[in-house]
């Protein structure tokens, strides 16, 4: 969006702006989808586009999406793809690969219509795999669209409206973030501005169970589907509304969005020792699978700590990113050196929120941050961690070092900056400074960001931190930083011990750090 102003702008001073042809102004997709019609178990797409299309033009859906760093390849859902005319004659098509067809005589175009397969459709050990999260599942109790899986977009026309009629079950309610211009008892209507916000926002269709939590400049809702039959969404609620509250303290009290969705699907688990959950954030909403016993204690405790983190997530990226993501290509994405900001700070805020808040003890702390150490131990210490960033999809079986490194990073940048400041500025502040001139329709340049953290902290100590740890494989500083809190680290063990006697500038630091 900012390209095209600026394009605009400099149309305007040269005193030659191009007339927009009716066509582009208007131009926009009208998506028809029915639930209630499902075709060998997969249902039917229908695509009605007004615009101007070129000649041969590449219908895709994505390989990949933000939020993944592994190819997903969503084509692979897509059955008797087909195009016609305005007369309503075939158009000829070729697929080029997993994800795009082809074209020929696209200028006629009037529809599309194919057919879409789900993932999965009972969330379980069967097929475990990552990113279950990240595909739809139908039956005849809920549906869980999930948007790159089922709706594509024309290759150079990727910022025009899309407009999505969706036909339910009378007794369906669609739990979603995206906007809904109009409802009937069996008709939804939805409404993007372009496709980055269509694939960002998962739905939800079963009997509906829902909890409204209302929090200052945010409005919450909590959507369940539960196999078991039971309504869980206002005990799920109540029980984070406490974390959701002390978060957006922790976050200064204002948030890149004012409405958040959390969506819940819980598919019963006969064990009552194993389980299993996931998730994945998405600019207004998270989306969790969960295959758990019917224990509302676990299923409240599964929930927190994933919901923790997700929620996290809308500071970064969403509210804080490159170009690399404003920017995102589905297809031939380019990647950010920044997962140390995107996902380790994430995960550091999410284990660093509770000691801080004083809702967790100094000694569940540390075994939280001892776990860390060990399971960052299990990987190549070799590998830069912008490397890793740059290139994830190379580098999967090294994947899982952002939620253990990347938080372990942090605490040691926080310690250095709280130590720097006196106590008096830590990383959340320097979040909420880098937000104050970048923000989610401001990004940044992927190269410049370590030193725009240097002219925004005034703190020219973090080029070496930034450079030895992040650019390049240096062992983490952490038995150093930890040290300067008072807490002594067996880098053999992993294992963490407080000192007993501290000094006055220990004690100011952690106090600082932790409030402990």
């Amino acid at each position: 969006m900012k390209n095209i102003i600026l394009l605009i702008s400099l149309f305007t001073i040269l005193g030659c702006a191009r007339k927009q042809d009716s066509s582009e102004i208007n131009a926009f997709y009208f998506y028809k989808l029915d639930l209630t019609k499902s075709i060998e178990d997969k249902l039917l797409v229908e695509l009605e586009y007004t615009g101007k299309l070129t000649d041969t033009i590449s219908f895709c859906l994505p390989k990949i999406v933000p939020g993944i760093y592994n190819s997903t390849n969503f084509g692979k859902f897509v059955n008797d793809f087909k195009a016609f005319d305005t007369k309503g004659n075939a158009l000829k098509t070729i697929k080029k690969d997993q994800n795009c067809w082809t074209i020929i005589n696209a200028s006629s175009l009037s529809q599309i219509s194919y057919k879409i397969d789900d993932g999965w459709e009972e969330f379980d050990f069967t097929d475990l795999r990552p990113y279950r999260s990240a595909e739809s599942s139908y039956s005849n109790n809920a549906y869980i669209i999930s948007t790159p899986a089922v709706f594509g977009y024309f290759k150079n026309h990727k910022d025009e409206t899309i407009k999505i009629e969706i036909e339910k079950p009378s007794e369906f309610y669609g739990a979603t973030g995206l906007s809904l211009t109009s409802s009937s008892k069996t008709t939804d209507y939805f409404q993007t501005n372009k496709y980055s916000q269509l694939v960002d926002n998962p739905i939800l269709y079963s009997s509906p169970d829902t909890t409204k939590i209302k929090l200052p400049n945010i409005n919450i809702e909590v959507a369940c589907y539960s196999s078991s039959g039971k309504k869980l969404s206002k005990k799920i609620a109540e029980y984070i509304k406490p974390l959701l509250e002390n978060q957006t303290k922790y976050l200064g009290g204002k948030l890149p969005v004012d409405k958040y969705t959390f969506i819940i699907y819980h598919n019963l688990n006969p064990s009552e020792t194993s389980y299993y959950s996931e998730g994945l954030e998405h600019a207004s909403s998270t989306l969790v699978l969960m295959y758990i016993p019917d224990n509302i204690e676990t299923i409240k405790n599964t929930i927190y700590r994933t919901a923790s983190h997700e929620f996290f997530h809308t500071i970064m990226p969403i509210g804080l990113h490159s170009e690399e993501i404003s920017n995102y290509n589905f297809n031939e994405p380019k990647f950010s050196k920044h997962l140390w900001l995107y996902e380790g700070m994430t995960e550091y805020f999410t284990i660093h929120m509770p000691i801080k808040h004083k809702l967790q003890t100094l000694d569940n702390f540390i075994n939280t941050l001892e776990n860390k150490v060990i399971e960052m131990k299990k990987l190549d210490p070799d590998l830069p961690f912008s490397e890793l960033s740059k290139n994830p999809i190379k580098h999967q079986n090294q994947y899982m070092n952002v939620y253990f490194k990347g938080p372990l990073l942090n605490l040691c940048l926080d310690i250095k900056l709280r130590e720097l400041s006196n106590g008096k500025y830590g990383v959340q502040e320097m979040i909420q400074d880098l937000i104050k001139e970048y923000g989610p329709n401001h990004p940044f340049k992927d190269d410049k960001l370590f030193s725009e953290i240097v002219r925004v902290t005034g703190y020219n100590e973090l080029n070496e931190f930034f450079e030895k740890y992040i650019e390049n494989s240096n062992t983490i500083p952490l038995i150093f930083e930890l040290k300067k809190v008072g807490l002594n680290l067996d880098w053999e063990s992993g294992k963490i011990t407080i000192e007993k006697e501290l000094t006055l500038k220990q004690i100011n630091l952690r106090k600082h750090w932790i409030n402990q």
